[in-house]
């Protein structure tokens, strides 16, 4: 009988153990990723004072902390971002890109979009493609941030982070949204 009990009280602390150490795991998985989008922001806010008064005064916002693009006559991109609405984490998003048109070369980029108003975050919610038209020389770093307005509620702001790239195309993103909750 005691041998049967000291047995599993061995066996329950093992599996105890591996479940902390998976728990922990994980744990250390999301502070790391939380911490890339936090040094993402911070970049973004420290090249353009700009930007942080958007971050306070934006309905919403999402963060891409790397957006990879390449191509030759046909283009694509693809990143993963999160979306915030008052600093808190509300869901997922994913951007492609499919260009065509004179392109040679790839880049990666962070990019950040802002909602001033709720509608415009909602209308970005429910997805969809949107079209693009896009001229640009990318030397191999640069931190130049840039400006795009598509309407008086919708600001994007992108950062070079590396790559070659000569382009003049056009094509659409498809951005897909997923609530946390």
């Amino acid at each position: 009988m005691f041998k049967n009990s000291l047995f599993m009280v061995l066996i329950l602390s093992t599996l105890l153990s591996t479940l902390e150490a998976r728990q922990t795991e994980v744990y250390d998985k999301e502070q790391a990723e939380n911490l890339r989008y936090n040094k993402t922001i911070r970049a973004f806010m420290k090249d353009n004072k700009k930007i942080t008064a958007m971050v306070n005064k934006s309905y919403a916002y999402v963060v891409f902390p790397s957006i990879g693009k390449g191509g030759v006559v046909l283009g694509g991109a693809y990143g993963e971002g999160r979306a915030y609405r008052r600093g808190m984490w509300v869901g997922n998003v994913s951007v492609t890109q499919y260009t065509i048109g004179l392109q040679v070369g790839g880049q990666a980029y962070s990019e950040i979009i802002f909602f001033m108003s709720r509608d415009a975050f909602r209308a970005f919610k429910k997805g969809g493609f949107e079209a693009s038209t896009q001229s640009s020389l990318v030397p191999f770093y640069s931190g130049i941030s840039g400006d795009v307005n598509f309407s008086k509620d919708v600001h994007v702001f992108t950062s070079s982070t590396g790559g070659l790239m000569l382009e003049a195309s056009t094509g659409t993103q498809e951005f897909t949204y997923k609530s946390r909750e």
